[in-house]
């Protein structure tokens, strides 16, 4: 059995609650951890969602609390990391996964959308992130997190603008505290799914490639949690600054269009 290091480690998970047809990440990041053998601060601005998700964990056999805070604003987010640490002794793994997007033409984005997105998109993973590395400093054992952005912050991000500046600014804060905070062994990083939609969890296996985004297949909430698992375990313990796409091989595929029809009218000399 493969040990990932996480048996008793102090977990918080930032947006560990369920919320009804959505992907259900911070849920799936939690069990997964949990299961890993962590011990999770379940933070979610819905007490009912907060207390949900760590009453979960405890009927499997694993041990969370529940914190309340909203990580949008920097002083909830400062006492919501001190109730961590606090309730378990150590932060040694942080992960965040709160966001969402607002959707209209760029031209028409309004100033209010806008500060929502950027809000609860990149300010909160700023603020969380701040206090945690202070906290994981003054602990002075090293520690890895993790943040979910999005490959709308690799590719344009059509009809949702803010959302795919935010989530590109996900992917320039993991590398910015990465170096900063390396010489305390703390490592950053970031996942960015694909399009996930409500979870993906009813896909069929060992079915392919069966339209034009993915090559391989939709990517599924479990499929987000096994990264962010990864990357919070000492299998990633070299592994910094880095941003891991899950997204069924969606912004791998080429820009032309080729196939072999294609190909064959180019073999036949075809060039028009």
């Amino acid at each position: 059995m493969i040990d990932l290091g996480l048996s008793g480690k102090g977990v918080l998970v930032s947006g560990a609650g369920h919320i009804p047809e959505r992907a259900g990440h911070g849920r799936m990041c939690s069990l997964k951890l949990a299961e890993a053998g962590a011990r999770l601060a379940c933070v979610d601005i819905d007490a009912g969602r907060a207390r949900g998700i760590a009453q979960e964990i405890e009927a499997a056999g694993g041990e969370a609390l529940a914190v309340v805070a909203d990580m949008t604003d920097r002083r909830q987010a400062e006492r919501a990391v001190d109730e961590a640490a606090a309730g378990l002794g150590s932060i040694d793994v942080c992960v965040d996964i709160i966001g969402g997007a607002r959707w209209d033409r760029a031209e028409e984005f309004s100033q209010e959308d806008w500060d929502w997105t950027i809000q609860n998109n990149l300010s909160q993973v700023f603020y969380l992130f701040q206090a945690v590395g202070k906290q994981m400093v003054k602990q002075g054992t090293g520690g890895s997190m993790v943040a979910l952005a999005s490959v709308d912050g690799i590719n344009a991000a059509a009809m949702h603008a803010p959302y795919g500046a935010a989530k590109a600014g996900v992917i320039s804060l993991a590398k910015t505290f990465a170096q900063e905070l390396g010489r305390h062994g703390i490592r950053v990083n970031a996942v960015a799914p694909g399009n996930v939609g409500t979870g993906n969890e009813d896909w069929p296996d060992n079915q392919w490639a069966v339209n034009s985004v993915n090559p391989l297949a939709p990517p599924r909430s479990r499929d987000i949690a096994n990264a962010v698992l990864f990357l919070s375990s000492s299998m990633a313990e070299r592994v910094t600054g880095q941003t891991l796409i899950v997204d069924g091989g969606a912004v791998i595929r080429d820009l032309w269009g080729m196939h072999e029809e294609v190909v064959a009218r180019f073999r036949g000399g075809d060039y028009d």
